[in-house]
């Protein structure tokens, strides 16, 4: 048994197309999630009754959302079988949903994804976004994947229950799928067409908004850090102020201290409850986190040391230097040894 599942908002007749196409090939049951769609839309909801069950949201609610419903659906039925999940606006064609359907049966442990060529003739915002959404991915859970922002996707119905524990409302559903997924099964993909159709006017993917919600760890992350960073910064800086002709190296040492001290234990709260939902005991976490700020503040007062003695940069720019290099340390280890389970 297989499943096609295709959440829909405000559709146009773009998607009883799709819903024809599957029909007349016979492949899979087809069900429609109607994320809250009104005006004009209505009418195409109804005519898709004659080829889906169609599954309502009284209001709109999101993409995300819209995926769960269909799969606690499916899932309570009890049937063995594939699910894949398509867009509603004409992007995925009918022998590609077919091929990713074939590829779900084969490999009943993958989520199987079905990637787009990203060429020159595809609008510029999905190349930006997709280019984006890599290397935000590849940076959050260590993994490659061609294709970020597929809405194609397949997988065996053995995985509805973890699907159903993923968050997410909206889009940024997707992209947890995809960050989770890494985390107990394997990632296949296969090439699909590239389709879009008036420049992808019909999506409802909102870039700013959307985007933040997607990236939220990494922002909340980066505002964590550059908060400590001010922090730690302006305690430095004061104490050189204030300590001044005791000689370089007592200078940076006594000022590094004082300004660790407080940014480190400021940080760690911050991002162990706001950032990674970390819910460890504090004295594991704590230790740990501890354990790398000793390290970082070594490693900062040496740098300094190094880059202002030897490279003549300046005591207050030096900082700033040495800052940037160790913020993209700290983020690997807090991320994949320190606090993660989340």
């Amino acid at each position: 048994m297989s499943f096609v599942v295709i959440p829909a908002y405000q559709p146009d007749n773009k998607l009883i197309k799709l819903l024809q196409g599957l029909r007349k090939e016979s492949l899979s049951e087809i069900i429609v999630i109607d994320d809250g769609s009104k005006d004009e839309s209505v009418s195409i909801i109804e005519q898709a009754k004659e080829y889906a069950t169609v599954l309502k949201h009284e209001t709109n609610k999101g993409k995300g959302e819209a995926l769960k419903t269909a799969f606690d659906y499916i899932n309570k039925r009890g049937v063995e079988g594939v699910v894949v999940t398509a867009d509603a606006d004409g992007q995925h064609a009918i022998d590609d949903i077919q091929n990713v359907t074939d590829n779900a049966k084969n490999n009943p442990n993958n989520l199987v994804l079905g990637v787009r060529q990203f060429s020159k003739d595809i609008p510029f915002r999905s190349r930006f976004g997709n280019i984006l959404t890599k290397f935000a991915f590849k940076l959050n859970t260590g993994k490659s994947v061609s294709d970020t922002q597929t809405g194609l996707r397949g997988f065996h119905t053995n995985m509805l229950p973890f699907m159903l524990e993923i968050d997410g409302k909206r889009y940024e559903y997707e992209m947890n799928m995809l960050t989770e997924a890494t985390k107990n099964y394997e990632i296949s993909e296969v090439p699909i067409q590239t389709i879009y159709i008036e420049e992808n006017e019909s999506s409802h993917f909102r870039p700013i908004k959307d985007g933040l919600i997607i990236y939220k760890n990494l922002f909340k992350f980066a505002l964590s850090s550059l908060f400590g960073f001010l922090v730690d910064y302006l305690i430095y800086a004061i104490a050189i102020f204030f300590i001044s002709n005791m000689g370089v190296l007592y200078e940076l040492v006594i000022a590094n201290t004082l300004a660790r001290l407080v940014s480190a234990t400021t940080n760690y709260k911050i991002n162990k409850t706001l950032v990674f939902n970390n819910k460890g005991s504090v004295a594991k976490t704590g230790l740990e986190y501890f354990s790398l700020a000793v390290f970082i503040y070594l490693a900062d007062t040496g740098l300094l040391y190094i880059f202002h003695d030897n490279l003549g940069i300046n005591i207050y720019l030096v900082k700033i230097v040495v800052g940037i290099i160790l913020f993209i340390l700290s983020w690997l280890v807090q991320k994949y040894i320190i606090f993660k389970e989340r």
